[in-house]
């Protein structure tokens, strides 16, 4: 690569960093071409060198966020083990998916709260990203065998993804003190949710 090269991709990193950080202290509303230039210590005319306009930099911010949580997901999907129980592999997706997510608190924050704004170019990105997850869950679910047991993977599926977000939701915001105590409570009712009522096989229900 040459130092030219290298030069407009580490100014466009900074660019992305800047809008990142400026969306995470203060909001979209104080998102600014000449905010976010100041932020990255270059003239303004230099953000229309690498973005045509401020939609085309929070895509970029998104897809950049977006990559390194799904890299971090991917984590927690392979920490489930070929031929675990419902059980097994909810547990440990769940563990290490929050884990993976608090390895950067600044990008779950900024995901979290834009997640589901499809108004903008953040969330119709982690919108796309979440969908992505889910496919790739459900995929190795199915892999692992765990399909033979539970009737409906993406059911499975989204109830792991929806206790990793709800658990780092309230980490992050103070309200869980106790992470590991917290992840047992959740992990429990879960469990308990796929262990069928008494009597449940006389009637011809399959065990979870």
């Amino acid at each position: 690569m040459s130092t030219r090269k290298a030069n407009k991709e580490r100014t466009r990193h900074k660019l992305v960093q800047a809008t990142l950080k400026i969306l995470h202290k203060q909001g979209p509303t104080a998102l600014t071409t000449g905010r976010i230039a100041q932020a990255a210590g270059v003239a303004q005319p230099t953000f229309y060198v690498h973005f045509k306009d401020m939609d085309e930099a929070l895509e970029e911010a998104a897809v950049t966020v977006g990559e390194a949580l799904r890299a971090r997901l991917r984590e927690f999907r392979e920490g489930v083990e070929d031929g675990a129980t419902p059980q097994a592999a909810t547990r440990q997706a769940f563990t290490t998916g929050v884990e993976a997510l608090l390895a950067d608190r600044r990008a779950a924050e900024l995901f979290l709260r834009h997640r589901r704004d499809v108004a903008n170019p953040l969330g119709r990105r982690w919108r796309e990203l979440m969908d992505r997850a889910r496919e790739d869950l459900v995929a190795d679910l199915h892999a692992r065998g765990v399909g033979k047991q539970v009737d409906d993977l993406v059911v499975l599926a989204d109830t792991i993804i929806g206790l990793v977000l709800t658990t780092v939701e309230s980490i992050l915001d103070g309200r869980v003190t106790n992470r590991s105590a917290a992840t047992e409570m959740m992990l429990r009712s879960v469990e308990a949710s796929m262990t069928p009522p008494a009597g449940a096989a006389s009637l011809g229900v399959s065990a979870a």
